[in-house]
């Protein structure tokens, strides 16, 4: 009687071994697939092994990879319409590496889990070969046109980044280091009113930009 138990417990537990990769392979030929029929397999998984699981996604190396987002729609209509020179257009280029995530602070570089200082003019000259004036000259012609910006002195970012009047921003929507519905929010006070109904230097029209993210 115990031996015909054991039996049938052994049959049970391979009939649902069996189900399972049935249900896995159905499961690897669809690339979509309810909630249910996850529920299904993860209790079926408990089941034969008496284990919890969960569906992950396994992180990929370049999850961890670093990168910025140019609005071109911007930038282009920026180029077009003369507002920006092609040295500031290649400054922005070699400055969006340095754009802390969420606020677009410009930071320096670090090698560690430091916290990242602000960076300064003198920082990107060092950087970039550059003397401190013509980096000083770009960066404060681009502040004027609204593409930069600095911090009102006390102010704070979401993440507790304590501002200065020398701490340097770029514009979200020129250059975005963030989801484009996450830009912090001391981020969006600095540039609110920036490149609205702005004019070029020879034309009194006035432009606005195709794309704004707040």
């Amino acid at each position: 009687m115990g031996k015909n138990v054991l039996d049938f417990k052994e049959a049970e537990k391979n009939a649902r071994r069996r189900d399972f990769e049935i249900e896995k392979q159905k499961m690897e030929q669809v690339q979509g697939f309810s909630q249910e029929q996850i529920d299904q397999v993860l209790i079926m998984m408990k089941q034969v092994t008496g284990d919890d699981y969960f569906f992950g996604k396994k992180k990929k190396p370049t999850d961890k990879v670093r990168f910025t987002q140019m609005i071109s729609e911007n930038v282009n209509y920026l180029v077009k319409i003369g507002y920006i020179t092609d040295a500031e257009q290649a400054f922005l280029f070699k400055i969006s590496p340095y754009l802390e995530f969420k606020t677009n602070v410009l930071i320096e570089k670090s090698k560690d889990d430091s916290i990242e200082e602000v960076a300064t003019p003198s920082y990107f000259a060092e950087q970039f070969g550059k003397t401190r004036t013509s980096i000083s000259t770009t960066m404060n012609s681009l502040l004027k046109k609204g593409i930069l910006g600095v911090a009102q002195a006390g102010m704070t970012t979401e993440d507790g980044r304590i501002c200065t009047s020398r701490t340097w921003f770029v514009n979200p929507n020129i250059i975005c280091c963030s989801p484009k519905d996450g830009v912090d929010k001391a981020t969006q006070h600095i540039f609110s009113k920036s490149l609205r109904n702005f004019r070029t230097k020879d034309d009194k029209k006035k432009h606005n930009l195709p794309v704004y993210l707040f």
